[in-house]
């Protein structure tokens, strides 16, 4: 699955207790390297700006997770007090800042599997082991109690896809231990590979999408 439509279905958990190993922490210069190489994917214009709308997906990309009502009431409005708006961009000097800071102090790292299989139990009450899809497609559009959180149009589509069980007769049905065991290792598979490549001794990066 693309690495930028995957990684917001790490945040389905109510709340964060943990986060994943981490085959090793970067240097500073490192993180500096593969921030600036997810930075450009968005800079269209190539003049050191994103729009603010991409700065969730770029930093989900990055292994950090912050909700939309965090993006919106915290990360944005302190990435335009380090760099004046200009007509909704963000420039890269602020964007690197703040991005250096939360992953150096871990503060949006994505949810154990534990605190994910805990959440997807809460909505499975009977203990089935599996969730139907139109619950967890309300659960979804107001994630933790607000709109504000809740998955947009193609983050629902492409979740559904991805976490559906293709193989089983009753395709509306969520089997959750198999889509946490999945998600997992998809995304410590990509922050492997991501750090691996800003530290030069791996392939080329994927280009995000």
């Amino acid at each position: 699955k693309k690495a930028f439509g995957l990684f917001a279905f790490a945040q389905l958990s109510m709340a964060t207790s943990g986060a994943m190993s981490e085959p090793s922490a970067p240097s500073l210069q490192k993180l500096r390297k593969v921030i600036k190489e997810a930075f450009s994917y968005f800079d269209k214009l190539d003049n050191n700006t994103v729009q603010q709308d991409d700065v969730g997906t770029i930093m989900r990309y990055l292994g950090q997770f912050p909700s939309e009502s965090d993006l919106k009431d915290i990360i944005i409005p302190e990435l335009q007090d380090d760099g004046p708006e200009r007509d909704g961009l963000v420039t890269f000097d602020a964007f690197e800042k703040v991005m250096l800071r939360n992953l150096m102090d871990r503060v949006y790292d994505p949810d154990d599997s534990e605190t994910l299989l805990a959440a997807f139990r809460v909505l499975d009450p009977e203990g089935r082991g599996y969730i139907d899809a139109n619950v967890m497609q309300e659960h979804l559009s107001m994630r933790g109690g607000k709109a504000a959180d809740g998955f947009r149009e193609r983050e629902m589509s492409e979740f559904l896809e991805y976490a559906k069980d293709k193989e089983s007769t009753e395709s509306s049905r969520i089997y959750y231990e198999d889509y946490v065991a999945k998600l997992i290792a998809d995304i410590e598979k990509h922050l492997e590979h991501l750090y691996q490549d800003a530290r030069g001794s791996g392939g080329d990066a994927s280009r995000p999408t």
